[in-house]
């Protein structure tokens, strides 16, 4: 008597149908808590790690936007697989950093970590102990996060030590953002129409001496109208979209503008006052323009030195693990 092979495959394929759709085969909540989520250089981050860092994000952007926010979409995904990617190279990046802190004998003291977690108790009081429930994390643990941190923050410092800001940089940002140091003000309205044809119709009637509040109650798409006839109030640089600021600063008072597109829609600007100003003198800027860029470069070299260690690591993701 002859077997037929293609049967066998068929009713072993069903057995296991009906054996895992029964429950008898079940998943082994120590195995998933161990399974990798990812490997860096041979060290293998867990799913347990993983849960303890995604639940923190998962809780933070639940509270803000409500449960709905996962199913949301974010370059073509979900939100959830996209903050979940974000966090295992964040576990990723952390261990790399790890790593070469300790081949160039980067460490913290006991002093050092027993100091942070005093500063961190005597912040938080009597919530210490529940934050820690919260989270699901023994003392022994954040002690060990508390080391992580410090030894990251320590490489971080050594990175950056060497970048400065050449003082020609400092004098030729504040020459290209005059903008950034300049209190100009303007004090207008506006009337917000959907289309271009509503708004050709309705700038002929502010032109032609039509009160520019009436007209903005009456014909205006913006929320509020009502109330506020369309009043924006007094604003300066950088509080408003571009298109819209642009067109407002270069109106004289009692001036108004023609049709003015932004994502909103199509606006018509009228400007009842206008305040320009001398701008800020450098010597009164310059240190606080050597921050700013100091802090720019300073993330920049370590974002390279972080890129150049994630190019040159061996790592495995396990997405199917998240």
């Amino acid at each position: 008597m002859r077997i037929n092979k293609g049967l066998l495959v068929l009713a072993a394929v069903m057995l296991v149908a009906a054996v895992t759709g029964c429950g008898i085969i079940r998943k082994n909540p120590e195995a998933i808590k161990n399974s990798a989520v990812a490997e860096v250089n041979g060290y293998v981050i867990t799913r347990e790690e993983f849960d303890k860092s995604f639940d923190l994000i998962k809780a933070s952007y639940e509270s803000q936007y409500g449960t709905d926010i996962w199913n949301t979409d974010m370059d073509g995904k979900k939100f959830i697989d996209y903050v979940k990617e974000q966090v295992v190279e964040k576990l990723i990046l952390d261990r790399l950093i790890l790593e070469d802190a300790q081949k160039q004998g980067i460490e913290v003291t006991q002093q050092e970590v027993d100091q942070e977690i005093k500063d961190t108790k005597d912040y938080f009081g009597e919530r210490f102990q529940d934050i820690l429930t919260a989270q699901k994390m023994s003392e022994e643990q954040f002690v060990e996060e508390v080391r992580q941190v410090l030894i990251i923050s320590k490489y971080r410092e050594k990175v950056v030590e060497g970048v400065t800001v050449p003082a020609e940089d400092i004098r030729k940002y504040y020459d290209e953002n005059p903008k950034e140091f300049k209190n100009d003000t303007v004090k207008a309205s506006h009337i917000l129409l959907d289309t271009r044809e509503k708004a050709e119709e309705v700038l002929a009637k502010a032109k032609a001496g039509e009160d520019f509040g009436a007209l903005a109650e009456k014909f205006s798409v913006e929320p509020g109208v009502d109330t506020t006839k369309g009043d924006l109030g007094e604003f300066g640089y950088g509080m408003m979209v571009q298109p819209f600021e642009e067109a407002a600063f270069a109106l004289n008072e009692g001036e108004i503008s023609d049709i003015v597109e932004t994502q909103f829609g199509f606006h018509i600007i009228k400007v009842f006052k206008k305040n320009i100003v001398e701008p800020t003198p450098f010597e009164e800027v310059k240190d606080d323009i050597e921050v700013k860029l100091l802090s720019y470069r300073q993330e920049e070299a370590y974002s390279q030195a972080v890129s150049k260690l994630r190019e040159q690591a061996d790592v495995k993701t396990y997405p199917r693990n998240m």
